[in-house]
C-alpha cells in the first residue's frame, strides 16, 4: 500500500477512514445523555440510527467517488487476527473497564469477527440486548479524532474524556500493527503519552489539528486539546518539514470543542467560518499564536489580526464563507449543527450538512452549486465520465450537501466522520 501522506485540507483525497453508524449507537440510553451522570458518553441527543446510517451511506457514496475508503472497525478487525494484538488488546481494555480474570478469559475465547463486535458494541458478540460488559462507542463514527495525519507524521490521539479511552486502545492496535500505517513514523510524543496509559495531562484530537500545506499547521488549543500537547507536537513537526504552526486559542465550550467546528477550507483560496470567531472584542474571539523554529529554539509570535487574516499574512489568502450567512442569529444555529464544518474531496469539492440552509445560500454566493448526493454522482458520470481528477481540472465548484438531520446530533458534521490517509498535495 502507499504511505499515508496528508499535506494539505484540500488536495485530491485518495483513502479516508470511516465508521458507520451502528449498534453502538443503538445501546446508547437516556444516562449516557445526561452530562451529570457518569455514564455520560458526549452526545445530547438519542440518535435515531436507521436514519443516521443512511445519511452516512449518503457521506460514503460521495466519498467513494474520488477514494478508497475503509471502515475503521475492518482495520480493527484485520489486527486481530494476530494473537499477540488480541491479547494486548484484551489486557488493555481490561485494565481500562476493571474486568474480572473470567470475563477477559471470554474475551479471549471470541475469534477476530466477535471481538472487534464487542469491543466496539459493549456486550458478548455485539449482541444489542446481551448484558453489558462495558459501555458502548458512539464516539467511533466521528473517526477524525482518533489520529491526525501531518505529512508522513501519524499522531495518534489522546481523548480529553473518559468516554473515548477504549478507542484510543483500538486506534493504537490499527496504528502499530495494520499494513496500512507500516511505513509511517508515528508521533514520540503520541507513544510517550500512551506509554504512561494516556493518564498524561496532554492530550489532542484530531479536529483540532488542521494541516494547510507542507509546511504549516493549524492547530486549536481547544476543550480537548492542550497547549502542553501543542508545544511539544510543534517541536517534531519542524523536524518533519513544517516551518509554522499556528495555534488557535479558542473559547473553552462544548459549542466549539474543535477548531474545525468553527473554521474548514473549501479550497485552495476560500474557507467556511463561524463568524463569531473573528469578531474583535467578541466572547467567542479567537488569537492565533505562531510557533516556529529559530536557531533550534522555538520562537513564538503574536498576530494582530483574525484568523483569516493572520493566515493571509502567511501567505494563506482565503476568502470567508461566513457560517449562517453571517446573520447573527443563523450563524449560531448553524454552527451548532456543524454548518462551518465541511471535509474537501479536492480543490473547490466539499461535502456538507443540508440542513444548514443559510450556509448553503452563503456558499451559493460564493460560487459554489449546492447539490444533493445523488446530483453530484450523476454530472461526475454526465460531464466528466466519472473521472474526478477530470472534475477537479474543470474549476467547477461543489457543495454536496448530505441531510444531517441525525448525524448532526452527535456534533459533528462531515469532517469529522472522515480520516483522510492520502491526499494530494
Amino acid at each position: 500500500m502507499a504511505m499515508v501522506r496528508v499535506t494539505s485540507e484540500v488536495g485530491r483525497l485518495r483513502r479516508v477512514v470511516v465508521q458507520p453508524p451502528g449498534l453502538a449507537l443503538e445501546r446508547m440510553l437516556p444516562r449516557h445523555i445526561d452530562r451529570g451522570s457518569p455514564d455520560y458518553l458526549l452526545f445530547d441527543d438519542l440518535i435515531h440510527v436507521p436514519t443516521a446510517l443512511v445519511e452516512h451511506q449518503q457521506l460514503e457514496a460521495v466519498l467513494s467517488c474520488v477514494a478508497e475508503v475503509l471502515h475503521f472497525e475492518d482495520l480493527v478487525r484485520d489486527v486481530l487476527q494476530d494473537h499477540a494484538v488480541r491479547s494486548a488488546v484484551i489486557e488493555q481494555v481490561g485494565v481500562l473497564h476493571n474486568l474480572r480474570s473470567a470475563q477477559g478469559q471470554q474475551l479471549d475465547q471470541l475469534d477476530a469477527d466477535e471481538l472487534t463486535d464487542t469491543l466496539v458494541v459493549g456486550t458478548i458478540g455485539g449482541v444489542l440486548d446481551a448484558p453489558e460488559l462495558f459501555p458502548p462507542t458512539p464516539n467511533l463514527i466521528f473517526t477524525r479524532d482518533l489520529a491526525a495525519v501531518l505529512g508522513d507524521l501519524v499522531v495518534v490521539s489522546n481523548a480529553r474524556k473518559l468516554a473515548r479511552r477504549r478507542e484510543a486502545i483500538l486506534s493504537w492496535a490499527v496504528a502499530d500493527h495494520h499494513p496500512v500505517f507500516a511505513d509511517n513514523p508515528i508521533a514520540r510524543i503520541s507513544r510517550w503519552i500512551r506509554a504512561r496509559g494516556g493518564s498524561a495531562p496532554l492530550t489532542v484530537e484530531g479536529g483540532d489539528v488542521l494541516c494547510i500545506s507542507p509546511t504549516l499547521a493549524l492547530v486549536g488549543a481547544s476543550e480537548r486539546t492542550t497547549w502542553s500537547l501543542i508545544l511539544q507536537l510543534s517541536a517534531e513537526l519542524f523536524e518533519h518539514g513544517f516551518r509554522r504552526v499556528l495555534v488557535v486559542e479558542m473559547p473553552k465550550q462544548r459549542s466549539a470543542m474543535h477548531l474545525d467546528t468553527v473554521f474548514t477550507l473549501l479550497d485552495r483560496g476560500a474557507c467556511a467560518v463561524y463568524p463569531r470567531i473573528l469578531d474583535p472584542g467578541g466572547s467567542e474571539e479567537v488569537e492565533v499564536i505562531g510557533l516556529r523554529r529559530l536557531n533550534g529554539e522555538i520562537v513564538v509570535d503574536v498576530f494582530e489580526g483574525d484568523l483569516i487574516q493572520t493566515l493571509g499574512t502567511c501567505g494563506v489568502p482565503l476568502s470567508p464563507v461566513l457560517c449562517g450567512g453571517g446573520h447573527p442569529i443563523h450563524a449560531q444555529r448553524e454552527q451548532w449543527t456543524d454548518g462551518a464544518n465541511y471535509v474537501a474531496l479536492g480543490p473547490g469539492v466539499v461535502v456538507g450538512y443540508a440542513r444548514n440552509q443559510h450556509t448553503a445560500q452563503a456558499m451559493r454566493d460564493a460560487g459554489f452549486r449546492v447539490v444533493a448526493p445523488a446530483v453530484f454522482t450523476d454530472e461526475l458520470s454526465r460531464d466528466f465520465h466519472d473521472d474526478p481528477d477530470a472534475l477537479m481540472a474543470s474549476g467547477r465548484r461543489y457543495a454536496v450537501h448530505i441531510e444531517g438531520h441525525e448525524l448532526s446530533r452527535g456534533r459533528g458534521g462531515p469532517r469529522c466522520l472522515t480520516l483522510p490517509l492520502e491526499r494530494d498535495r
